[in-house]
């Protein structure tokens, strides 16, 4: 087991199901890493954000964050705390939840996980603009 916790994955997806009985059993529904648009700026109702960490022996904080192409914060979640696990084997499962996301303009934004303030990994989301398609003549 490591002294620090080591990223495995990061998934963003439109809703999380999570077992009652077995927190560590986790549904991911609609994964994407792109959202497009008509116009700008907008909504994206609810973006879920889901990582897995290896196995880390004591507890700590996390945090993701959402940051432009010029490294411009847009959104962070809400500061997490996580218990320790002892078995090597076992994976942290943290999420957080981005609600009433406004997106400003078209880009490539960041998704970037940090654990006790220090960056542990990111992926790309991208955000693009669509033309509204025109109704066909009957």
């Amino acid at each position: 087991m490591s002294d620090t916790p080591e990223l495995v994955s990061i998934c963003l997806c439109e809703r999380i199901l999570q077992d009652v009985f077995r927190k560590d059993a986790v549904t991911l529904v609609n994964v994407h890493n792109s959202v497009s648009s008509e116009g700008f700026p907008t909504l994206v109702p609810v973006l879920y954000a889901f990582a897995q960490l290896k196995g880390f022996n004591r507890a700590f904080t996390y945090q993701f964050k959402i940051t432009d192409s010029k490294n411009a914060v847009i959104s962070a979640s809400n500061p997490g705390q996580v218990e320790a696990l002892f078995s090597p084997n076992a994976t942290h499962k943290v999420i957080s939840a981005f609600s009433g996301l406004v997106l400003p303009a078209p880009d490539i934004y960041t998704i970037s996980l940090e654990v006790e303030g220090k960056l542990v990994g990111s992926i790309p989301f991208e955000v693009d603009m669509v033309k509204m398609q025109q109704p066909s003549a009957v």
